[in-house]
């Protein structure tokens, strides 16, 4: 058999090529038949109509839309269509990234006490137009303090170990942040006393318990308002020598009964002697009450108060701004005693402290902090 030359192999090939694509449409076209599409010619039907739609008749416009348009809904989304939402997903407003703040306090936290709380803004974060807390069940305030976040925090008694210290944080951009930082609760023990005193008031008479709860519900409104600014320019101080006679939180039988826990320090004095403004506040109360006698309390803003009790003479008078040092009273024996002492209290967010933790506070620009 005479071998073929080159234009003859080329004409085979074409040949084959033609066979090939022929076979690949007519089974393009059973397969279309055997999934369920439109046969390529009329056929008779059991019904009164008889023929079926041809498979190239015109479809309209909207119908040929809509089926588009329920397609591209079906269909799972490209990768360019994930890349775009997680852009979406991760995209920040312009500025500065918001980044952890770091967090410091001071004193250690113990039952009882106050610490401060500073907000440590890193170089290349953003600054917070508002900063928000809460420990152990109590709002911390915070307010601007000598360039940085400043708030106090209280740790009641009976929260021993460890709490979150919540931070919420806004800007500007109307962004916010939370931020939880664990801080451990240093527990104490507190000791119990009797103590003897007037009967009426271990006991009351019914002709002045109104008065003793018109004085209440003074007071816990007073403690219960938080202005919104720091009124203290510089660390605390005590108000007299710390000669401590009866430490925070002492358990106090009265006549043999349990009336209540020691709320403040009694620190001794004779009466006369000058009783000092722990720090610059404005006065809010200044008046005899029935179980602290001549008493005063100072705003030092943000819900933070002190307390001044048992005093012989009141030498301010209510809505007086006091600087640190200033004379607020005198030592003296008047409301619920057992002698001359000076009765000095702390309140921060409605919760009555130790007062001496205010001495120990680390405080932004006084060279502790």
């Amino acid at each position: 058999m005479p071998r073929e030359g080159p234009a003859g192999i080329l004409r085979g090939v074409i040949a084959a090529t033609r066979s090939i694509l022929l076979g690949a449409a007519v089974l393009v076209a059973a397969a279309g038949c055997a999934t369920g599409g439109a046969p390529a010619s009329p056929a008779a039907g059991p019904g009164p109509a008889g023929a079926a739609r041809p498979a190239d008749a015109a479809v309209p416009a909207d119908s040929a839309r809509a089926a588009e348009t329920a397609d591209a809904a079906e269909s799972p989304p490209t990768l360019r269509d994930l890349a775009a939402r997680a852009r979406a997903r991760v995209a920040r407003p312009p500025g500065r990234p918001i980044l952890p703040f770091g967090v410091a306090w001071s004193p250690e936290p113990r039952e009882g006490a106050a610490f401060a709380v500073r907000i440590l803004q890193r170089p290349s974060g953003r600054e917070p137009a508002s900063v928000e807390g809460e420990f152990a069940g109590l709002p911390v305030r915070f307010a601007p303090w000598d360039g940085q976040w400043l708030g106090l925090a209280a740790a009641p008694i009976g929260r021993a170990g460890e709490e979150d210290l919540v931070l919420r944080f806004a800007f500007a951009d109307g962004s916010e942040r939370e931020q939880r930082v664990p801080v451990r609760v240093a527990d104490r023990t507190f000791a119990s006393t009797r103590l003897r005193v007037a009967p009426k008031y271990a006991s009351p008479p019914a002709a002045e318990l109104e008065r003793i709860a018109a004085e209440r519900e003074l007071v816990r409104a007073v403690l219960d308002t938080a202005g919104p600014d720091w009124l203290f320019d510089e660390p605390f101080r005590a108000p007299r020598p710390l000669d401590v006679t009866s430490p925070f939180g002492v358990e106090r039988l009265f006549n043999g009964e349990l009336q209540s826990r020691h709320t403040g320090l009694d620190l001794r004095g004779a009466t006369g002697t000058p009783v000092r403004a722990a720090a610059r506040g404005r006065v809010v109360i200044a008046r005899d009450l029935y179980f602290s006698g001549n008493g005063v309390y100072v705003d030092h803003g943000r819900g933070v108060y002190t307390g001044y009790f048992h005093l012989s003479r009141i030498l301010v008078k209510e809505g007086d701004i006091v600087v640190p040092g200033q004379v607020v009273g005198e030592v003296g024996a008047t409301g619920r005693v057992t002698g001359p002492h000076l009765h000095w209290s702390l309140w921060v967010s409605g919760q009555a402290l130790d007062p001496s933790s205010l001495l120990q506070l680390e405080l932004p620009g006084d060279g502790t902090g």
